[in-house]
């Protein structure tokens, strides 16, 4: 018998699967050679020639696949970003062909090297796309939510890493253990660095570490997810169930708007910051206009997302007199800290009801009511209390310390810019070396706090604090319910609230005792603080992160780590989710005190 000929091309897809998946990782290996390494002309130009291999390979795949398909236009609709590139490579080389036909004014080799970038261009959203397909048929899988989570940070953190060692990406290199940890403080975005980011980094190497704040503050997950709508339209039931669980959405049907509501607030507000942060930097501090840009693009995303990284070499230190900018910073650390749930309530729905207003734009838009819910309630409150209460107590602490030297405007706006910057955000514009110990002790409680839940922030989370402080409140009054702007919370978030803040503070002490150990030179309240600083995820350091040990550095990297994706998530995430019991047994009372 001869074989069947729809047999015969399953198998010639099958081979050109194999051959693809072969000329996309050496895709990116060249690339990762002609752009992380110092190489010869003649490198770069065998690895130029066979990225046109490679790009030819490409079109040939993507028709192929189109042609020998049994419904070809089905399948064009679920490829059609592919395609899109396909066509472009195709009306790029007819260009580059009709290129010797008629005089032009560009040499041939600024057309070459320009075709050959776009090339490289299509081949790595190509790549870029094969991995979110992947990541989708992942997501379809029986894998724990929690577990999806710690591994796609893992998998970012150890990428990462390997980008920050490439030799272009510092000036004298980075050993493993220092591009680790930079790359988890990035992720984690925490900004705790053993190196000066500024001086030890090229502008390549300051490129991926803003990537990897941008990618950690929002969570891979979330762009993975915007994408695959991108891709196939929708996302299917069990994908909703999945991403509703680690983007805490419990409306399964706007898991979607979700997703593409948090982009396009975070891109909104990080480019309203870059701008304000472009006209208020001065232009002595830089060599050209180029730096003066990427330094306001930096530094808006590090603020935003909470992370702390700065290209000065004494973080926010040398522009400290410059108010408009550390106000804009610290606004941008609010808004980062506040999360995405209360800035759709109070940014997204005021605004929409605004544009309703515009006459040809009423019809387009739904109404808007703009209530908050009890969440948004508690986090903008807590979150106001901390901040003023927390500059009130700068301000009278370090008046006559670290403040001493400033001028009345100055001490008021350091004071507020050190109340705002503890929960999460690491920026400095004082020596925090200097300060008291009573105000250290005051700054260790702000960290360990942190920012709200749903933000690009880290801690046990303002509402987590604010559910504990009002359980405790309701115990000694007797009372055993939890209320709040008339009503009631949960039990189960009251315990999840009180899980949360007795794993981080076990979690801190271990850390602590253990480096109590590897770092014998350091004292006790610094290593305490530092400890607090990286589960909180917020970078700030009394002066000994460059100074740690191997070991050291492996024990802040971890608590970096579960700070970002939280205590209860990591605990789930290595036991797995106690299934709800359907019985009850004999309840007792414990004497306990």
């Amino acid at each position: 018998m001869y074989p069947d000929p729809q047999t015969k091309l399953e198998k010639f897809a099958g081979i050109l699967d194999k051959l693809m998946l072969i000329v996309a990782g050496s895709v990116i290996a060249t690339l990762i050679i002609e752009y992380g390494f110092y190489i010869s002309d003649s490198v770069k130009r065998v690895i130029q020639q066979f990225n046109l291999i490679a790009i030819f390979y490409f079109v040939f795949f993507n028709l192929s696949k189109l042609v020998i398909n049994p419904q070809p236009l089905s399948y064009l609709r679920k490829k059609w970003i592919e395609f899109i590139l396909t066509f472009l490579i195709i009306l790029q080389s007819i260009g580059f062909l009709l290129y010797f036909r008629e005089p032009y004014t560009i040499d041939i080799k600024t057309l070459t090297r320009i075709y050959i970038a776009s090339a490289q261009i299509y081949l790595t959203l190509d790549i870029g796309l094969k991995a979110i397909r992947y990541s989708q048929r992942l997501i379809q899988k029986s894998v724990h939510p929690a577990r999806l989570l710690v591994i796609s940070f893992m998998l970012l953190i150890f990428g990462g890493t390997l980008l920050l060692l490439l030799p272009k990406a510092t000036y004298k290199g980075i050993s493993i253990i220092d591009a680790l940890f930079t790359a988890t403080s990035a992720v984690c975005v925490t900004g705790l660095t053993v190196v000066d980011t500024g001086k030890y980094f090229t502008t390549f190497g300051q490129l991926i570490i803003m990537f990897l704040i941008q990618l950690g503050g929002l969570g891979i997950m979330t762009f993975t997810t915007f994408f695959m709508l991108l891709l196939s339209g929708g996302l299917g039931i069990k994908e909703r169930l999945m991403l509703g669980e680690i983007f805490s959405e419990r409306n399964l049907s706007k898991i979607s708007s979700t997703v593409t509501r948090i982009l396009f607030i975070t891109f909104a507000i990080e480019a309203i910051g870059a701008i304000a942060l472009y006209n208020f930097l001065p232009d002595s501090i830089f060599k050209n206009e180029t730096e003066k840009i990427f330094c306001s693009i930096f530094h808006s995303i590090s603020a935003f997302c909470n992370a702390g990284f700065s290209t000065f070499s004494n973080n926010l230190m040398d522009i400290k007199n410059n108010i408009p900018a550390i106000l804009t910073i610290a606004t941008l650390i609010i808004l980062g800290g506040l999360g995405f749930i209360v800035l759709s309530e109070s940014i997204e729905k005021p605004f929409l009801k605004m544009l309703r207003k515009i006459k040809f734009l009423r019809n387009k838009i739904p109404p808007q009511r703009v209530v908050f819910s009890l969440h948004s309630k508690l986090a903008i409150s807590t979150t106001a209390i901390l901040i003023i209460f927390g500059s009130l107590f700068f301000f009278i602490l370090e008046f006559n310390n670290s403040l001493k030297a400033e001028p009345t405007l100055g001490k008021v706006a350091h004071a507020f810019f050190q109340a705002v910057t503890p929960r999460t955000a690491g920026f400095n514009t004082i020596d925090i070396s200097k300060i008291s110990i009573t105000t250290t002790l005051f700054i260790m409680l702000l960290m360990w706090i942190g920012a709200s839940p749903g933000s690009t922030g880290g801690g046990i989370k303002t509402t987590s604090f604010a559910l504990i402080v009002l359980k405790i409140r309701s115990m000694i009054k007797g009372d055993e319910r939890v209320e709040i702007f008339n009503k009631q919370i949960s039990e189960e978030s009251v315990s999840r609230a009180f899980a949360s803040g007795l794993l981080s503070i076990l979690l801190i002490l271990t850390a602590t005792f253990i480096l109590t150990i590897t770092e014998k030179t350091a004292n006790l309240i610094d290593i305490y603080f530092e400890t607090v600083s990286a589960f909180g995820t917020v970078g700030l350091s009394r002066g000994i992160t460059p100074n740690l040990t191997i070991f050291g550095k492996l024990i802040i990297i971890t608590m970096m780590f579960i700070g970002r994706v939280g205590p209860l998530v990591f605990s789930f995430a290595l036991f797995g989710k106690a299934e709800k019991k359907r019985y009850e047994l004999q309840k007792e009372n414990v004497l306990v005190t």
